[in-house]
């Protein structure tokens, strides 16, 4: 098969990109580089496994579960179906992340998930330590085996509800993190039938996707040093009622734009 072959059946599936993934898929699993077979367009090739990712492809099955790795903040990040993919949105609230995180500061990620945000944070920023918290077993092992995949073997995990206090009241951290579920109910129907893949319980709190936020920002503004910063993923349509609950807690309010002008995420201190 062509990229060109591989192209044309993932167009008539309805893929988004199909000429992008035809190209990823072929690269995959012929160890060739995606750049080299742009400048062989004709290349060749075909395995049982390829087949097999192109027919599982075309039933909107997600690519990222099909190769069981994805490129974020350009690490490469374990995926199953236990965890949410990596998403670029996300690369902002890590790069926050960074511009707030001291040199050998604390870093708390809840709702962790792949990892993917405390782990970008840390290697791009040079730092080492830190803690991440994940509801579920299973999630909490992918985590830490893309931690230990990083070098990034200071890091524990804690498998934990994120809407309780974890922790002592002496237990501070310059930087929380979280990309936690915030789809709401109404939302959920209209997800594209990729994400009907991912965990639901990632995804959605069941309701107006508010009350996992809220938790948050109500039990771990008490964690933050002095001029530590809360870090928020939300909804496109969330800001204005991230920015109300911060200021009921008595906290300042700074949005974070995705790379589409979007506000996706908010950054919150304490006054």
């Amino acid at each position: 098969m062509t990229v060109s072959e591989i192209t044309a059946i993932l167009s008539n599936a309805g893929i988004e990109d199909p000429r992008h993934e035809a190209m990823l898929i072929m690269s995959e699993y012929s160890g060739r580089s995606v750049a080299s077979l742009r400048a062989d367009p004709n290349f060749d090739f075909t395995s049982p496994e390829m087949e097999n990712t192109i027919s599982r492809r075309k039933e909107r099955y997600p690519l990222q579960y099909l190769f069981g790795k994805w490129e974020f903040c350009g690490l490469t990040f374990r995926v199953n179906e236990s965890c949410l993919i990596p998403r670029p949105d996300t690369e902002v609230i890590v790069e926050q992340a960074i511009s707030e995180l001291p040199k050998g500061g604390s870093i708390l990620d809840l709702c962790t998930g792949t990892g993917c945000i405390i782990a970008a944070a840390l290697k791009l920023s040079g730092n080492t330590g830190g803690v991440a918290v994940e509801l579920y077993h299973e999630t909490a092992e992918v985590a830490r085996k893309n931690l230990a995949d990083l070098g990034l073997t200071d890091v524990t995990v804690i498998e934990g509800d994120a809407t309780v206090d974890l922790f002592p009241s002496d237990v501070k951290f310059d930087v929380i993190t979280a990309n936690p579920p915030y789809v709401t109910a109404d939302e959920m129907s209209e997800l594209e039938s990729e994400l009907m893949h991912e965990p639901v319980h990632a995804l959605t709190d069941g309701g107006d996707g508010m009350s996992i936020l809220t938790k948050i920002i109500e039990i771990y503004k008490h964690h933050l040093t002095p001029c530590g910063t809360i870090i928020l993923e939300h909804g496109w349509q969330q800001g204005e009622a991230i920015r109300t609950v911060a200021e009921e807690n008595g906290m300042t309010y700074e949005p974070i734009f995705d790379y589409g002008g979007r506000c996706r995420g908010a950054a919150l201190k304490n006054n």
